[in-house]
């Protein structure tokens, strides 16, 4: 792991993380639901890009699926040592 200014290890994981992902795909899915339960499929913001109701819908869903993804697999997944050594190469 990769050590900081004052030797602490950093964590993986920061805190409340999970349940701010799941926040955040909550409120972009609700948004889109409500969106799409007006009728409303494409509006356009302030600088004239399309913002589709089913995008909002699968950016909320995604944000969820993300945080169901185990501690242990993040933390093999910020592990950026290599397992064997390339010689030669």
């Amino acid at each position: 792991m990769m050590k900081t200014m004052h030797g602490a290890t950093p964590s993986t994981v920061r805190p409340y993380g999970r349940l701010k992902l799941v926040g955040a795909g909550l409120v972009l899915a609700l948004v889109g639901f409500l969106r799409m339960a007006k009728g409303v499929q494409v509006v356009t913001h302030g600088s004239g890009q399309p913002m589709f109701s089913w995008g909002l819908l699968a950016a909320g869903g995604l944000c969820i699926l993300l945080a169901l993804i185990p501690t242990s697999w993040i933390a093999k997944a910020a592990d950026t040592r290599s397992k064997t050594r390339r010689q030669g190469r």
